[in-house]
């Protein structure tokens, strides 16, 4: 689901889309050829817009960790009692089994244990007196050990028939209902780790050397449920692979929950990074009217190649949305050149007839 910047940010590309179309038409003076040439195309190279010692990234809540709770064996389910959406304290039970026949198990087992520990104090008494061989000590001696790991594998399967919580968990959903018979493994509960929030966010490669020395930036959140309040944010962690669509790195941030109670996996938030040293690396930033949709509802822009003078969609990453432009955080390089109107009526290959488009 888009959050409702991105909804926004839509709504404007169109509209700014439908009136480039109409200026692109009464600009156009030489008849469109056969096949798969436009006219003219507003063309306008990328070029570095000025740093910030501060930028902003769309982020989204985040449990630490996901866990699908199982039983360890099977039988009926008769106490579940915990329900979705609710905050479970680490140690609470999740879910019960009937424990009648695992108790049962338990019982038999030290009541052998207790018989076999009796056979053995006569053996030793037997052997001592040369009554029997030490073949026979021996046997007996080996069934009372079986009969000790009897009743441990015993006592473990009781112990199984409950599940409690190995964590401050977020119940979100209840994958069985109670009074269910379920299989050894069957996943009955998702819980999410919520001992620590986490914020992520996607920064563009030229940020990475930024960000990977925390020292050098703070970072603070923005969450709607909290209205006119920023929470710091403390670095965690990013991956070292590129999103190979997006080409921007993942990072997490850590939220403290004490802070902001209220905050849930899922909801969005705006990240505010300010370095602590100057400016950030420079920014890129295209006309609003320059970006298209595609048919997932991803971004894009088309990029012309004045070698074979077509042009061909490349998706692309948005940042912060201004009146006129818009930033854009990954998927096109200073240099290249975009056409800043018309987006919706190219198609990929189409060869153009550019004209410089003035910033």
């Amino acid at each position: 689901m888009r959050s409702p910047a991105a909804r926004g940010l839509m709504t404007i590309v169109g509209a700014v889309a439908l009136m480039a179309t109409l200026q692109a038409c009464q600009e156009s003076t030489a008849e469109q050829a056969p096949g798969d040439t436009l006219r003219t195309a507003r063309v306008e190279t990328i070029t570095a817009g000025p740093a910030y010692a501060e930028r902003r990234f769309v982020g989204r809540v985040a449990a630490s960790s996901t866990v699908d709770l199982s039983f360890q064996v099977g039988g009926r389910i008769v106490n579940m009692p915990v329900q979705e959406g609710s905050i479970v304290p680490a140690g609470n039970l999740i879910a019960e089994l009937d424990k009648t026949d695992y108790e049962r198990a338990v019982r038999e087992a030290q009541v052998a244990l207790e018989l076999s520990e009796l056979d053995h104090q006569r053996n030793q008494q037997m052997l001592n007196n040369g009554a029997i061989p030490q073949a026979t000590y021996d046997r007996a001696l080996a069934d009372l050990e079986m009969r000790r790991l009897a009743l441990a594998a015993a006592e473990r399967n009781l112990g199984y028939a409950s599940i409690e919580v190995p964590f401050d968990a977020l119940v979100t959903r209840r994958l069985v209902d109670s009074f269910t018979q379920v299989q050894a493994g069957t996943e009955v509960v998702r819980v999410q780790d919520v001992t620590e929030l986490r914020v992520n966010i996607s920064v563009p490669e030229s940020l990475m050397s930024v960000l990977q020395t925390p020292e050098r930036f703070s970072v603070v959140a923005q969450l709607s449920a909290y209205p006119g309040q920023s929470f710091e944010l403390e670095y965690r962690e990013h991956a070292t692979e590129a999103d190979p669509v997006t080409q921007t790195y993942p990072i997490s941030f850590a939220l403290d929950r004490s802070e902001a109670p209220g905050a849930l996996p899922g909801m969005t938030a705006t990240v505010i990074v300010t370095s602590r040293q100057g400016a950030m690396p420079d920014l890129i930033t295209v006309p609003v009217a320059a970006l298209d949709t595609a048919a997932d509802g991803s971004f894009r822009l088309w990029v012309y190649d004045q070698q074979t003078a077509q042009v061909s969609p490349r998706t692309v990453t948005v940042g912060t949305l201004g009146s006129e432009r818009v930033e854009i955080e990954s998927g096109v390089q200073i240099g290249e050149q975009i056409v800043t109107a018309g987006a919706h009526l190219l198609r990929d290959g189409m060869r153009v007839t550019p004209y410089v488009s003035v910033r």
